[in-house]
């Protein structure tokens, strides 16, 4: 599912906004992980912010995805459409992208993709980054399994350990003289 909703603008660039040209202003790629009861499946919603600083409305586009530690593809969404994007209008541009489950580290990019030229600027797209965690919860659940398989071990060997010494004393006192 992807969405583009509008918010309302700042004068200046945002922390961690990069400038196009001085006619967009692009912000950080922001994540919220989204986990399921299925370990194998869950979501991250991914999004960033653009604002037109120019005096010309235009369309644009944004390409989300998301890789494995490996480089895997894990998920994308391409051609996210941001139209009408009106001079001094922000908008916030995002993307829920499945696949992210039992990784670990996942990293998430979206492309940014302004028209070539707007008021006589040429424009380039922009890929922004980020890492996003996602807590393998399956693997701690089987940790925890493994640790609590260890202590019953561990205590039905210290509890044979226990009868045996008992029934060695016992065989011991017995054959002892009265």
């Amino acid at each position: 599912m992807s969405t583009v909703q509008a918010v309302t603008p700042s004068p200046s660039p945002a922390a961690g906004a990069v400038d196009l040209g001085g006619v967009v202003h692009v912000g950080g790629l922001v994540s919220e992980v989204r986990l399921t009861p299925n370990p194998f499946e869950g979501s991250t919603l991914l999004s960033f912010t653009v604002r037109n600083v120019s005096t010309t409305t235009f369309d644009a586009t944004a390409d989300f995805w998301m890789e494995g530690p490996f480089g895997n593809r894990l998920a994308q969404t391409d051609a996210v459409q941001i139209p009408q994007l009106k001079a001094g209008e922000s908008r916030v541009v995002s993307a829920d992208l499945s696949g992210a489950g039992q990784w670990g580290l996942v990293t998430a990019h979206a492309t940014f993709r302004p028209p070539t030229e707007v008021g006589g600027t040429t424009l380039s797209p922009l890929t922004r980054d980020t890492t996003v965690l996602v807590f393998p919860w399956l693997v701690a659940l089987l940790l925890l399994a493994a640790a609590g398989a260890v202590i019953v071990v561990q205590i039905v060997l210290r509890l044979r350990l226990r009868l045996r010494r008992s029934a060695t004393e016992v065989e011991l006192g017995a054959g002892a003289p009265a």
